[in-house]
């Protein structure tokens, strides 16, 4: 994401910061999975729940993160994952694609493509509210 926004930083022991890694997996209503491709990790997501930073109070979850790693990437893989990660958990959902990321943006609404989502701007994103 440092790519589309300043959020994001090296700090001096070459470690991105803000770090929110320990956050959240302290929290118990939180999920991280891991996407693996023949035994190799290939990327991750993270979906929070209850009381997570960010989510709307009328949404049950929200997709936190999501990353499929360059090599994995056009071949099916960060579909899969998205639909598994999203099929694993009912409720009314939420995530952001940040401004400028045209290749999320179109992955997502390919994803959502009849899923009855809608869209809405965020502040320096774009918000995905559906239902699964």
């Amino acid at each position: 994401l440092s790519r589309y926004t300043d959020h994001y930083r090296l700090d001096a022991d070459a470690r991105w910061q803000p770090d929110y890694v320990d956050d959240f997996l302290s929290r118990p209503e939180c999920v991280a999975y891991l996407i693996r491709v023949d035994g190799a990790a290939a990327g991750f997501a993270w979906v929070g729940a209850g009381d997570f930073p960010h989510k709307r109070p009328d949404r049950d979850l929200r997709l936190a993160e999501f990353f499929v790693a360059a090599p994995f990437r056009r071949a099916g893989v960060g579909r899969a994952a998205a639909d598994a990660v999203l099929a694993a958990h009912a409720g009314t959902w939420q995530l952001e694609v940040v401004h400028g990321n045209d290749e999320a943006l179109a992955f997502w609404r390919a994803v959502l493509d009849g899923r009855g989502h809608r869209e809405e701007p965020g502040d320096g994103d774009l918000v995905f509210l559906f239902e699964t």
